[in-house]
């Protein structure tokens, strides 16, 4: 899994490196981050959220991992788990999925309005 460092990324897209790594840090999961400070490290999945998120940073949710647990009698839900947010939450599946994600880790969004938060699962794109 090739990484890219933040700092390489911020030149491309003509941003400072703090507002950069701020950026970052608000839109990407603990996971995907490594390093500290100008020695920041992106992974592939990452940089795919952060390339969009540089632009526009108020159309790109939150990024989170989670465990999922079980599934909810409603199908187009499954129970998850985050470290990150340290709390059991419904995310919203494909149909398709139900019944296989138990036991798996996933990305999901957290998108947020005046309702509260809800959770989506993200489709990662495998080679």
């Amino acid at each position: 899994m090739a990484k890219t460092r933040l700092t390489k990324l911020a030149e491309e897209f003509e941003i400072n490196i703090d507002e950069a790594l701020k950026i970052a840090q608000e839109k990407l999961s603990k996971e995907m981050i490594t390093g500290k400070g100008k020695a920041t490290w992106i992974n592939e999945e990452g940089v795919e959220i952060l390339a969009d998120a540089l632009i526009i940073p108020e159309i790109v949710p939150k990024h989170i991992k989670v465990k999922i647990l079980h599934e909810c009698p409603n199908r187009c839900y499954n129970w998850g788990y985050s470290k990150e947010i340290g709390k059991k939450v419904p995310v919203l599946i494909p149909r398709k999925f139900w019944g296989r994600l138990v036991g798996k880790t996933i990305t999901i969004e957290c998108i947020s309005d005046d309702k509260g938060e809800s959770y989506r699962y993200v489709h990662t794109k495998r080679i």
